[in-house]
């Protein structure tokens, strides 16, 4: 008996093992999709921040006030209904196929989704309320990282979508942007 669960506490090992290295693996394989995938022509990409005031971002941080001012509801409910959706198909595929849980799967998933695809349709409309759930949210999971996504294939900072790994990674360098390319 003593065997028994000595191997099944091996193996629940080397399984996590296996799987933190997968995770890794797949979240630099999903930055390299992230950077060949981010510059888009679509007419929705907003090639600067010059087109949106972002009066909300300063350098001592972000006035949540003026920023929730500057949310339309109805647009944050409806971004927030269908990425939540689509994180919970995800999730659902990931325990269905273990193949799709290890392999960036779930990025290509994402891009090609109805869901994904309607709030990159809302353009303009779409970018304060994503930048809003990022910013309230106080996860970092796939739910964030799909709103980044998001966000990232709408505004046009190639120096910023080529080189983050997490959402709250993605926000600090999108304000900074922001932030710089209002001094110039």
């Amino acid at each position: 008996m003593k065997i028994l669960i000595i191997l099944l506490i091996i193996i629940i090992g080397i399984v996590v093992v296996f799987k933190l290295i997968a995770n890794e693996v797949t979240k630099k394989e999903n930055l390299k999709l992230n950077v060949n995938n981010s510059v888009s022509n679509d007419d929705n990409v907003v090639n600067s921040e010059e087109n949106i005031e972002w009066d909300e971002i300063t350098e001592k941080g972000v006035n949540e006030e003026l920023l929730l001012q500057n949310v339309n509801t109805k647009d944050l409910e409806k971004i927030s209904t269908l990425l939540q959706s689509l994180s919970a198909e995800i999730a659902q595929k990931e325990k269905e196929d273990i193949n799709f849980y290890l392999s960036a799967g779930w990025y290509k998933y994402t891009l090609d989704s109805q869901q994904f695809n309607e709030v990159i349709n809302m353009g303009k409309d779409a970018i304060k309320p994503l930048y809003l759930i990022i910013y309230k949210s106080p996860n970092q999971g796939s739910y964030e990282y799909i709103c980044a996504m998001a966000l990232s294939k709408l505004v046009n900072f190639n120096d910023v979508i080529d080189s983050w790994s997490t959402s709250k990674e993605f926000l600090e360098m999108f304000n900074q942007k922001v932030i710089s390319d209002r001094e110039k």
